[in-house]
């Protein structure tokens, strides 16, 4: 059962998405015709704080998403012990017909300029560098419909069900994978008194599942998200959502 949230609903507005580019679509014809039309919209702002367990550990996290026309920036910052930097994980890219379309994943020691590792994709050259900073990138070719680690809940809040027996490439700026997506039976969060279903979808892949727990009247935001990060499993339970559709 999730933790009590408090939820603001703001004004609604709209965005309009840009042509699509000529050479993704070429590339990825093929997966992108899998897909079924999106199931729920992206929100134009979101910012949302979670408890966090890293193993033993119990932490405190914020996210904060945000949609400018087909532009997004998505921002996580998980909140270490005194004796090591806070993490923050920064993904950047559009929103395309099928979604998102990572540009940048960036993972960051705060206060640190340079990133730990990152993913660039360069949508004209058809490849994705990726890796540690501190070595030589690697280079190999973009898949369709590839998502970084950071993003990929909001990629699924704008698939649904669609994803359910699809494999996506995923970085998560040391390597690229391949997630294999089923659905599991639905649960619930609790707020005010009133149970709020939630749609949950997991994953599989080599190193490590991914689990996300969209919640419906929430706005389809994540409300659990479970994530293996350096050998070790993260498990995000939102405690506070403030959002604008």
């Amino acid at each position: 059962m999730f933790q009590a949230i408090s939820c603001e609903r703001l004004p609604v507005r709209t965005f309009r998405l840009s042509s699509p580019l000529v050479s993704l679509v070429l590339a990825g014809t093929a997966w992108l015709g899998t897909l079924p039309a999106h199931a729920g919209e992206l929100p134009h702002s979101a910012d949302l704080s979670y408890q966090v367990t890293w193993g033993v550990i119990s932490l405190n996290a914020e996210q904060h998403w945000k949609l400018e026309g087909d532009r997004y920036t998505l921002s996580t910052e998980l909140k270490l012990p005194l004796a090591f930097k806070n993490r923050r994980y920064v993904s950047q890219g559009r929103v395309g017909p099928h979604g998102l379309e990572p540009a940048t994943y960036e993972d960051f020691e705060v206060g640190d300029p340079k990133p730990r590792s990152v993913a660039k994709v360069d949508r004209t050259a058809g490849v994705v560098t990726y890796g540690r900073t501190a070595v030589p990138l690697h280079e190999k070719p973009l898949s369709a419909g590839l998502q970084d680690i950071n993003a990929l809940a909001y990629q699924l809040m704008w698939l649904g069900e669609g994803v359910v027996g699809k494999t996506v490439p995923v970085t998560n700026g040391r390597n690229v994978v391949m997630h294999q997506f089923s659905k599991l039976p639905d649960g619930s969060a609790s707020y005010a008194g009133k149970s709020y279903p939630t749609q949950r979808l997991a994953s599989t892949s080599p190193e490590g599942g991914f689990e996300v727990g969209l919640a419906p009247g929430l706005g389809g935001l994540p409300l659990r998200i479970v994530r293996v990060q350096d050998g070790k499993t993260l498990t995000f339970t939102a405690t506070q959502v403030r959002y604008t559709p």
